[in-house]
């Protein structure tokens, strides 16, 4: 975040704002401008560092990553003292093209 902030305070640029859906619960902010830019640009960095590595000959101290992951916690308790909320749910960023083997759509959803 610090590295993004100061590259947009340098390019005289604001930053992205996280905000609440329409319709939401106030706070919820589901539109998540900020958190995607900061994830871009340490991926940009990763990615910076890996080409710098090459044209020096010396090895990148890490590598780029092909798919991203971040848990959301988001809604009220489904029941009262339990851990699983509303729309609590896993997004999978997939950043390169070549490891998407398939795409599927289920048939049935089921709820439990």
């Amino acid at each position: 975040y610090r590295s993004f902030e100061a590259a947009r305070v340098k390019a005289g640029l604001a930053l992205p704002v996280n905000k609440d859906v329409k319709g939401s619960k106030e706070g919820d902010k589901l539109l998540r401008y900020l958190d995607c830019a900061v994830i871009r640009h340490l991926h940009e960095n990763i990615e910076d560092e890996v080409r710098q590595a090459k044209e020096s000959g010396s090895l990148p101290l890490i590598q780029p990553f092909d798919t991203v992951r971040g848990l959301f916690v988001e809604g009220e308790n489904v029941y009262p003292g339990g851990g699983f909320y509303e729309k609590t749910h896993t997004q999978i960023a997939v950043r390169s093209e070549t490891n998407i083997i398939g795409v599927f759509r289920p048939r049935n959803l089921l709820t439990a």
